[in-house]
């Protein structure tokens, strides 16, 4: 019951700093920082109810994608401390930067178990990461410019593309790959100590 308490808890902050955030500025809402933080707040809270009500757990394939985003994004604002770039860290966003990831990876580790998934499956992680470059790519097909705008449009060639996004989806499973072999070592001694009875 606690674990589930502490999911709807996590899960309504992270949607309540969305709102905070996000509502004054809606153009923004197509940010990977907004997408992340929403979906890990609507997965934990609705894990959280669907558990205490049905006794079900949502498929750990959600949160494995939901994880390695939002770490990524956790990850990308971290690198902006290097000065190379700048990301906002005030208010909601510090919470959307660096608190929710935290928080949402925490949860990921102690309350979902991959132990009884195989290896294969942690290479669907960076679905949701691919799924939302595509997205930005066709927007920028649109609209001229990227959302985060790192690279210029005009010098995003379809080599520069395939190169990139193959990098990334090897960077992502990579990142995905190492969670899960996290988590199932978080959860190691708990499965060893049930299935020796």
């Amino acid at each position: 019951m606690i674990k589930n308490i502490v999911k709807i808890t996590v899960g309504t902050i992270m949607l309540v700093t969305v709102l905070i955030g996000y509502l004054p500025q809606p153009e923004y809402l197509v940010e990977l920082t907004c997408i992340s933080n929403t979906l890990g707040g609507l997965l934990l809270l609705a894990d959280g109810a669907l558990n205490i009500t049905l006794k079900k757990n949502f498929p750990n394939s959600f949160y494995q994608n939901v994880v390695v985003s939002i770490f990524t994004v956790f990850l990308v604002c971290m690198g902006s401390l290097t000065g190379a770039y700048k990301f906002n860290f005030k208010g909601a966003f510090f919470f959307m930067h660096v608190v929710n990831p935290i928080a949402f990876v925490t949860c990921y580790m102690l309350f979902v178990n991959e132990r009884s998934r195989k290896i294969r499956f942690a290479f669907t992680a960076p679905i949701m990461i691919m799924l939302y470059l595509l997205f930005d790519c066709t927007r920028c097909q649109f609209t001229g410019e990227f959302i985060y705008g790192f690279v210029e449009p005009e010098e995003f060639t379809f080599f520069y593309a395939l190169i990139a996004g193959l990098f990334i989806c090897f960077f992502e499973c990579l990142l995905g790959l190492g969670i899960y072999a996290l988590n199932r070592l978080v959860h190691k001694k708990s499965t060893s100590g049930l299935s020796s009875g």
